[in-house]
């Protein structure tokens, strides 16, 4: 009996102890998980929209978006062991301090011809690749570059104010993606002669006619869409954020459109009959079966896998073809909404086209309907265009090198973890102190 005595007197002591000891070692646990992900950039900080452009020779530019102004460098190198030489975005270049932007633009030089290069993007206090591999880029063979060919315009804001430290990328019909960024008065420049096509060779273009697919990212300001040929290079007209532009007749986009006998449109580009175009328009207006997006004819589209969306009976079938040289063909089924979609299984190329829909009317007789649209971004960029942050993998941002400032203390803070591990160490000293109070007085008693 007095062995069980005993035991009851300990029992609420050694509760308390093993409580305190839990509570401890659980709020630490918690604290150093919730820090751990902390460390890890939340989707506002993670690079977005990665692009290569300028790719030359000896040199390529690197940019991206991200949500909330972060400081911005990339690290490269030949080597893709030992990716630690730095490069930062072109206006801390220029001020020799860094800063946080919402776009982003690094160009690297000095390069070697014909060298790949491997590259990995600072963005805030951490690092990101390419799938858990670095980004890569090739530089193409040494060129004699003929002489300039200057582009240049002006960016400015819906009330006409000059837009500063916009990221301009152009695209001549057939090359590759030039960028620059905008001045503080909203001013441009790029040099064409430093095109190149696909196959890393100095672009050829004819100075009057080449269709020039212009985007404009402006990180939180917006994005602007334009699309204009060589004879309206210098200057281009004023662009105006948020919206899509075209300074240039819909008839010379593309040509070689025919008409067939039935009143569909067949061929691939923009130069349409304009009374088949408004027998279209009218038999849409009228129709249970609609294109929603392109909504409008002559629409511009600033990626080469649109989703074109429509409406038509539930339940009914729509074809739907776009021109290009393989004639891509979808037969989609409304849903029980009305809606259908469709993305094309493969990259549309830059410039004009057509989708056509087909469907029976009530009537029971074939109807179609057509939509012009132009497409900006061509589908052989050395790029990483659009890269969904979830597709970045994290890695661990080495000490050296980087003089990015250190994780907030919000960011590491730890709340939740922090409190429960308050509550129990609270709780087991509470149970101690009961312990002891409840022993002292059986042993008063005892006595």
């Amino acid at each position: 009996m007095a062995k069980s005595g005993l035991m009851n007197k300990r029992i609420p002591t050694l509760l308390g102890i093993l409580i305190l000891i839990g509570g401890l070692v659980a709020g630490v646990i918690l604290v150093n998980m919730r820090q751990g992900l902390g460390t890890k950039a939340g989707p506002t900080e993670s690079p977005k929209n990665v692009k290569v452009s300028n790719l030359g020779s000896t040199t390529f530019s690197a940019s991206w978006t991200t949500d909330v102004p972060l400081t911005g460098l990339i690290k490269y190198s030949e080597d893709p062991a030992k990716i630690n030489t730095p490069a930062g975005d072109v206006r801390d270049q220029i001020s020799g301090t860094s800063q946080g932007y919402t776009n982003h633009l690094v160009n690297v030089t000095g390069l070697g011809a014909n060298k790949t290069y491997y590259f990995l993007i600072v963005s805030g206090s951490a690092s990101y690749n390419d799938n858990s591999k670095p980004f890569q880029v090739r530089t193409p063979a040494q060129v004699i570059s003929p002489p300039e060919e200057v582009i240049f315009g002006k960016v400015v804001g819906a009330s006409g104010e000059a837009v500063n430290g916009a990221i301009v990328f152009v695209e001549a019909e057939g090359g590759e993606s030039l960028a620059t960024m905008t001045k503080t008065d909203g001013t441009w420049r790029l040099n064409l002669a430093n095109a190149r096509d696909k196959s890393g060779k100095v672009l050829t273009y004819d100075p009057q006619t080449t269709l020039l697919s212009i985007f404009v990212q402006a990180g939180s300001a917006g994005t602007a869409t334009a699309i204009t040929d060589t004879s309206k290079r210098s200057p281009v007209p004023d662009i105006i954020l948020g919206k899509n532009q075209s300074f240039i007749e819909a008839g010379s986009l593309v040509s070689g459109l025919v008409v067939s006998d039935s009143g569909s449109v067949t061929g691939a580009g923009f130069q349409l009959v304009e009374a088949q175009l408004s027998l279209s328009e009218q038999l849409e207006a009228t129709s249970a079966v609609k294109i929603l997006n392109p909504a409008v004819n002559g629409e511009i589209i600033a990626t080469d896998l649109p989703e074109f969306r429509g409406k038509a009976p539930t339940g009914s079938t729509v074809k739907l073809t776009v021109d290009t040289p393989n004639q891509l063909t979808q037969v989609v089924t409304a849903n029980i909404d009305g809606n259908w979609t469709w993305t094309p299984p493969q990259k549309l190329g830059q410039g004009g086209h057509v989708l056509t829909a087909e469907f029976t009317d009530g009537a029971n007789k074939l109807q179609t309907i057509t939509r012009t649209f132009t497409v900006l971004a061509g589908s052989g960029l050395p790029a990483f265009t659009a890269t969904p942050s979830a597709t970045i993998s994290l890695t661990p941002t080495p000490t050296s090198a980087t003089t990015m400032p250190p994780t907030t203390s919000e960011e590491l803070e730890d709340a939740g973890g922090l409190m429960t591990s308050l509550i129990l160490a609270m709780l087991g000293i509470g149970l101690l102190v009961f312990g002891k109070v409840t022993k002292k007085r059986l042993g008063e008693n005892r006595d």
